[in-house]
């Protein structure tokens, strides 16, 4: 059985963080949008994702695999729905960490954090497309609320799920 940890993400981790995005990406976007996939300036990235671990509002979170981070988890307060709502605004794993119970871990953490925070739900969106982690999400408990849009080109649906009360 692997040895599995979370920690937050420091200013260091943005290369990683971005190479984790782009593996991600390349699985499970590739086919659907390829020049979202290629046009990922990976310095760029490493950049925003080392300001991502700076910033205030928002907790970004790795997972570390023996040793190898090979996952994060990036939330934060909902702009549209301020001071009730949290939003898991991404969730990426390698793809050879895929199937371990890695991602479940990363939302749970992420949702714990929002619950403490005292946000009443966490929405996210997906890819319409994206039957896996529409199927994740589901069974983790969220519901699709009927929101819909388009982020890079590809229709997203909606989803929430309810945060226990402390």
């Amino acid at each position: 059985m692997p040895e599995i940890t979370l920690r937050t993400a420091r200013v260091d981790d943005g290369s990683v963080v971005a190479r984790i995005q782009l593996a991600a990406w390349r699985a499970t976007y590739g086919e659907l949008n390829p020049a979202m996939v290629d046009g990922l300036d990976l310095e760029r990235t490493s950049d925003n994702w080392a300001l991502a671990a700076l910033d205030g509002t928002h907790r970004l979170r790795l997972a570390v695999c023996d040793g190898m981070t090979v996952g994060y988890a990036l939330s934060g307060p909902q702009e549209a729905e301020p001071g009730s709502v949290g939003e898991l605004d991404a969730v990426y794993l390698l793809p050879s960490a895929q199937g371990l119970g890695i991602g479940r871990l990363l939302v749970q953490d992420a949702l714990a954090a929002m619950a403490q925070a005292g946000f009443a739900e966490c929405l996210l969106w997906v890819v319409d497309a994206n039957a896996h982690a529409r199927g994740f999400y589901q069974h983790l408990g969220f519901r699709a609320d009927g929101g819909r849009d388009v982020w890079r080109g590809l229709p997203v649906v909606r989803y929430r799920v309810a945060l226990p009360t402390h």
